[in-house]
């Protein structure tokens, strides 16, 4: 995955073709302009497959584009579009060329791959059949932290929240404090910052048990979540 990078330079499908269909310009009586001359048009046969066509927000999707001619091997570009939006991939001495998908938010997509040819005089350019790319929001994982917890150190309840495949979550974080066997609750409710962590300060607890009930509320990306955490206050 390394190799493989996510920051591809977003181009224009229509301004390739252009270059490529100004290649094809015949030679002038001057001299070439840089199309190679050619008896006949290879055809060829774009298609694009994805590593998976579900996926969670964040998650790595690969998209793999082969191309084949009626003469032999494709010389040019492949073009990969995810609704419309395309970045310029290398094709490999085989035919075919590998990208990790950039991140794309939740909901339907439509991934394509277009060949654009060096020589457009020797090979016709060809576009794949477009492949459904669903992406859902992802799991939110809550590690909640208790600091402090004696009758003289102040209770820090610290939570972090994350996406699964790395994203940061937005919104709503509530923490409830009760103190067992009493009933008491307080209330805490934070929004969630750019780095994903809140803290909710207690100062100094009575001793004895407490649940914290940590919920988050969701957001576009991510799936609602809730993590309870219990510790108890102890002379120190």
């Amino acid at each position: 995955m390394s190799a493989l990078s996510r920051s591809l330079v977003a181009v224009s499908l229509a301004a390739a073709l252009t270059v490529a269909g100004a290649r094809a310009t015949p030679a002038s009586a001057d001299g070439p302009t840089g199309a190679r001359p050619s008896a006949r048009v290879a055809t060829s046969t774009t298609s694009v497959v994805l590593s998976t066509t579900r996926s969670a927000y964040g998650q790595t999707v690969t998209a793999t584009a082969a191309v084949a001619t009626s003469t032999g091997r494709a010389d040019g570009d492949v073009y990969v579009s995810v609704d419309g939006v395309a970045s310029k991939v290398n094709l490999s001495a085989t035919g075919s060329a590998t990208v990790v998908l950039p991140d794309a938010p939740v909901g339907d997509h439509a991934v394509t791959a277009t060949f654009v040819p060096q020589f457009p005089v020797d090979q016709q350019g060809s576009t794949s059949p477009a492949q459904a790319w669903t992406v859902g929001q992802v799991r939110t994982r809550l590690f909640v932290d208790v600091q402090g917890r004696g009758l003289r150190i102040p209770t820090v309840v610290r939570v972090e929240a994350g996406g699964e495949y790395g994203s940061t979550p937005t919104g709503r974080v509530t923490i409830t404090l009760e103190r067992i066997g009493t009933g008491r609750t307080t209330v805490r409710t934070k929004v969630l910052p750019r780095e994903g962590v809140v803290e909710a300060r207690y100062g100094r607890l009575p001793r004895g048990g407490y649940r914290s009930v940590v919920t988050y509320a969701g957001d576009a990306e991510h799936l609602p979540e809730k993590r309870v955490q219990r510790f108890r206050v102890r002379q120190r």
